[in-house]
């Protein structure tokens, strides 16, 4: 299951296609078509019992044809099978300074830490402006 095609709730946005971010809500209002036409091309689209209860309370006129019903339930999100001792790995606990070179628009205005001017730019904060 996909997480960017489940709808907990009526308010859930989109997080797919030509209304991305745009709530469910609002998709059944303006354009319920698409609605349908994402539960019968989107095999992973589904909807929490809770919304469709929403829908039915919120939208009444929304028609909730019979092929919805396989798109209604809660998710079930594979988990990863991973063990935690194959993804240790040493973690850079030692802050950075921003000292050396405070003043310079490298640090102050792009955010470079001392120890980033030194790697990046060779020890010379003027040097920023030849990134690509």
């Amino acid at each position: 299951m996909n997480e960017n095609y489940y709808f907990d709730t009526v308010f859930s946005p989109f997080l797919f296609g030509k209304y991305k971010y745009s709530p469910l809500f609002n998709i059944i209002m303006e354009d319920p078509s698409y609605v349908y036409w994402c539960v019968n091309n989107i095999p992973d689209l589904m909807m929490s019992n809770e919304t469709i209860d929403q829908i039915k309370k919120l939208l009444p006129s929304f028609v909730i044809p019979a092929n919805f019903e396989s798109h209604i339930g809660e998710p079930f999100f594979e988990e990863n099978n991973y063990k935690e001792e194959n993804y240790m790995y040493e973690i850079d606990t030692e802050p950075s300074t921003y000292e050396r070179y405070n003043g310079s628009y490298a640090q102050d205005e792009m955010g470079y830490s001392d120890d980033d001017i030194d790697t990046i730019f060779d020890g010379d904060p003027l040097a920023y402006w030849n990134i690509d």
